[in-house]
């Protein structure tokens, strides 16, 4: 991935999936829980697809909630793991 912009679109692109809607209908600023209303189980699929999907492996003990806010703050944290 060579820029955030592209780890948005990834992420945007399986969340879309997991909730039934547009990849363009989820902006980059869109909370995961409170506007996409993806429960603690959907976030671990959506972690294990994002894994899959990137080539990345999240460490769990590291991941804080903020990383899991909102679209983009996941893909600052895919994109920070890519570059790692």
């Amino acid at each position: 991935m060579k820029e955030l912009a592209d780890c948005i679109r990834i992420v945007q692109e399986v969340i879309a999936r997991e909730v039934s809607q547009q990849p363009d209908d989820i902006s980059a600023d869109s909370a995961l829980y409170e506007t996409l209303g993806i429960d603690s189980s959907g976030i671990v699929t959506l972690l294990l697809e994002l894994e899959q999907r990137c080539g990345i492996e999240f460490d769990m003990e590291e991941l804080e909630p903020e990383h899991l806010a909102t679209v983009q703050s996941l893909a600052v944290c895919i994109f920070e793991l890519k570059s790692s």
